[in-house]
This record gives C-alpha cells, structure tokens and sequence, in this order.
C-alpha cells in the first residue's frame, strides 16, 4: 500500500504559515518589577491584594501576562533603563520624565514624615527641616519639591532597606525624621498602625513611650504613582494600551479611582 504524497508547494505553504502566523490565543509577556518590600520579621511582603486585582484585569483585558519581580527599587530603575521592562509605582518628577514614559495614575500616596515622639517637632514647610537628616529610601521621592531641597536645606540619609530597620535607626537616633509613604488615611490611625509593627518585634519593656513614634500631621508631599518603561515608541504603544485598561476598569468599578488629597 502505497502513502500519498503532499505535493512540494503545499508542504512549502504549511511550513510558511507555520513562520508567520501566531495562534489567536498567544499572549504577550512583560517583565514588570516593582519595590520590594517586608514584614516585621524580615520576610518578603507580596503584592496588594488592590495591585494583584488590578495587574489581573489589565492582562485580561489587553491580552498580556505580567512576570512579576519584587526587588530593591533602585535597582528596578537602573534595570528599566537598560531594557524594556515596566516599572509599577514610580512617581513623576522632571528628571524621571527626560528618561521614562508614564502610565496615567495608578494610586496616590501620601510621604508623611515620622519622628520619635520625644524628638518631634513643628512642620509646616521644608524650611522646619533645615538642618536635619532625614531617611528616605534610596532611589525613592519625597516629591519634587522636597528632592529639590535635599542636601540643600535638610540633609539625606539613604535607607538601602524598608519597613522596621528604618524605625530601628530613627529609635537609635541615626536621624531626626524619616520619610514614609501611605495612603493618606487618618494621621492618628497610621501612628498606631507603625507603632504596632514596631512592638511586634520590639520588648515593650525596653522604652517607656508605648507609642515611641509620631506621624506629623501635614504630609511632605502627595504623589501620584504610575507604570512606567524607557522612553521608545514599543514602549509607549503598550503604555496607551494600559491606559485604555486602566481608564475601562475605573468606569466598570473594578479598578479603585484616585482618592482625593490635597496638601495645603
């Protein structure tokens, strides 16, 4: 019994077709990093539950799938500067915008500064910090304002870490303020919630404040957060395209619209 043979010009279309035709189904992937950060006992803090519900309908919706690292935010920049990777939480400031290109806003935060209680003191502008260090976390922005005037009128020191060792160095002194960011929710309510993830690690029994650290009451700065990538044109056809997802799920509800805050 003899096999039919496929005639030469038909076996050349299918291999062609093969070549040039992706299945319907096939998704783009994306690298997207974004700030690592963790809990009281050193462990990794995975994403939101808000951040993870959002990143779901966007890859739903514009048919792609994110690859998500959490890593040191400084490296995620220099990382992003060098290939095509997306960057989830950064803030905008003039410097940034000469090399990245922005997603419309994704969420707002608050960068409140923190102190121990028996060191506070009066803020109203950034010239009541004249001569203090001030923690930030490197790579991160207190605000264009605030950046400005670093190492100017207030000096930096640069966190390589997050979260408790922070509040270790302010409790040991090393600065007179840090600056940490939140949403901007009730002043007192984030003071308990920071002196609670303190006390979680730290023996009560070796301070006699049981509340050892105070948020001051005005905000250094509130700063929208966006995705961002290089500045290329593949970059900014996939930056539009997250904004019609992000500006479709706002509408349906899925997507939290942006609280508004304002620093007076």
């Amino acid at each position: 019994m003899s096999i039919p043979r496929i005639p030469f010009f038909l076996c050349t279309g299918f291999l062609l077709l093969g070549l040039f035709l992706k299945p319907v189904w096939a998704q783009e992937v994306v690298e997207l990093q974004t700030i690592e950060e963790f809990d009281h006992l050193g462990r990794p803090v995975p994403l939101s539950k808000s951040s993870t519900e959002m990143l779901t309908y966007i890859e739903k919706t514009i048919n792609i799938r994110f690859n998500v690292k959490l890593v040191p935010w400084k490296r995620a920049m220099e990382t992003a500067m060098r290939s095509d990777i997306l960057l989830m939480g950064m803030s905008m400031t003039t410097e940034r915008v000469k090399k990245y290109a922005f997603s419309e806003a994704i969420n707002a935060n608050g960068n409140w500064l923190i102190t121990r209680c028996d060191a506070t003191f009066p803020f109203d502008s950034l010239q009541d910090l004249k001569g203090k260090l001030i923690g930030v976390v490197n790579g991160t922005s207190g605000g264009e304002a605030f950046d400005a005037q670093a190492n100017k009128i207030f000096k930096l020191e640069n966190d390589t870490s997050t979260g408790v060792s922070r509040l270790r160095k302010l409790m040991a002194k090393r600065m007179d303020a840090l600056v940490w960011s939140g949403v901007a929710i009730e002043v007192k309510e984030m003071q308990a919630v920071i002196n609670r993830i303190y006390a979680i690690q730290h023996d009560s029994n070796d301070t006699e404040n049981a509340e050892p650290f105070c948020v001051l009451p005005k905000p250094v700065s509130i700063v929208t957060n966006h995705f961002a990538m290089r500045i290329n044109a593949s970059n900014q056809q996939l930056l539009a395209r997250i904004n019609q997802a992000l500006n479709k799920g706002r509408k349906e509800g899925v997507i939290r619209p942006l609280p508004v805050s304002n620093v007076n």
